[in-house]
């Protein structure tokens, strides 16, 4: 995986982007190896270990990464071979309702509940047909921005819940100090990349210069003029008249950014070193109608919680003390057992749902009620 994050002396986390580029003086939240901050111009900006790379940063599944869900890549777990299919399928099937045949799905689309079974038969075959889901439409770049916002979230916050169960074992136990730290590092990590998307305001421009018409789509945690100012001196290096328009801006919505760039990949017109510019024809109002159809976006307890950044600190406090004291171990438990999540869950149980139906009602994993239930045996 690519380590966009380091620690500092103080054990705070320090992003990639917040560095220069060389050695640093950060360790490796994993092992505590010292770090290199690679930044070219053609791979992703990571931090690199100075000596060699442990073992929790290059042997990892890519599900096991503390990545936010449909944030930096679209293809959901699907290899190259998988997503062509993919894609060549919704081609074939969006123009007509026949459905899809099951000889024309593979396990992948299934397996990440990419298509489901429809409620009509496929027409030409009178087989059992199926039908794209809206994370189906994710891959293949057609599901507007209002839906995906809304497919996306509860995912994050989901992932979230499970990260933070994980720090104990299945008896509501808190893990021996070595994984613990592991846990507690992914926890931080992914609370961080949160606490970036929700900071950030997406923003939307059209750019007149030199006669054409561009748009840009950015995100910022500056006021929009502060950021307006750099624009117009990016693009005054390359065209002579420039006129900037703010066609919108939505707050805390910086994760539609890359999702949008996805979206709108084949109308993308990079300008020298600039690549978030799309130059459109026909579609300017429809593009323009997909982000304006998005909700304003309203805080949930959880992403109120990620944003005063108190979790950060009580993770750095734990995972500064040597040992896994009774007192640390009463704090986790404590911590835990007072999630928004954690909260549902025990209230559906007090009420009796069976942990199945607690955990759908908290929109938590099965794993995470049954963590939940476990440590509050513990207490």
């Amino acid at each position: 995986m690519w380590l966009r994050y380091g620690v500092d002396t103080d054990n705070q986390l320090i992003e990639i982007e917040d560095v220069a580029s060389g050695r640093t003086n950060l360790i490796c939240p994993y092992c505590g190896k010292a770090l290199i901050a690679k930044k070219g111009k053609i791979k992703e900006h990571h931090f690199a270990h100075a000596g060699e790379t442990c073992n929790l940063v290059i042997k990892r599944e890519p599900r096991d990464v503390p990545h936010l869900p449909l944030y930096d890549a679209f293809n959901i777990y699907l290899t190259g071979e998988e997503l062509e299919q993919l894609k060549k399928l919704w081609q074939r099937h969006k123009a007509h309702n026949n459905g899809i045949d099951r000889l024309e799905v593979l396990p992948a689309f299934t397996r990440e509940n990419l298509l489901e079974t429809s409620p009509n038969v496929n027409a030409a075959t009178e087989r059992k047909a199926y039908q794209f889901t809206q994370l189906g439409q994710i891959p293949v770049g057609t599901l507007p921005l209002s839906v995906f916002n809304s497919v996306q979230e509860p995912l994050i916050e989901q992932k979230l819940a499970h990260l933070e169960a994980t720090i104990f074992d299945n008896s509501g136990s808190v893990l021996p100090l070595e994984e613990l730290r592991v846990r507690l590092a992914d926890l931080r990590i992914y609370s961080a990349q949160m606490r970036k998307i929700l900071e950030a305001s997406l923003y939307y421009l059209k750019v007149q210069a030199d006669g054409q018409v561009f748009h840009k789509i950015g995100i910022t945690t500056r006021s929009i003029d502060s950021r307006l100012v750099e624009i117009y001196r990016d693009m005054r290096s390359h065209y002579e008249v420039v006129k900037i328009e703010v066609l919108g801006t939505w707050a805390h919505r910086a994760n539609v950014e890359r999702y949008f760039k996805y979206r709108y990949s084949e109308f993308n017109y990079p300008i020298g070193s600039l690549t978030e510019y799309f130059k459109f024809t026909n579609e300017t109002q429809v593009v323009e109608r997909d982000l304006h159809q998005m909700q304003a976006k309203v805080l949930s307890k959880v992403e109120q919680e990620v944003i005063g950044g108190k979790q950060d600190d009580f993770l750095s406090m734990v995972l500064a003390d040597g040992q896994v004291s009774d007192r640390i171990s009463a704090n986790l438990h404590q911590n835990f057992l007072a999630k928004p999540s954690s909260q549902r869950i025990i209230a559906a149980l007090h009420q009796g749902d069976r942990l199945r139906d607690a955990a759908a009602s908290a929109l938590v994993p099965v794993e995470v009620a049954r963590k939940v239930l476990a440590v509050m045996q513990k207490q």
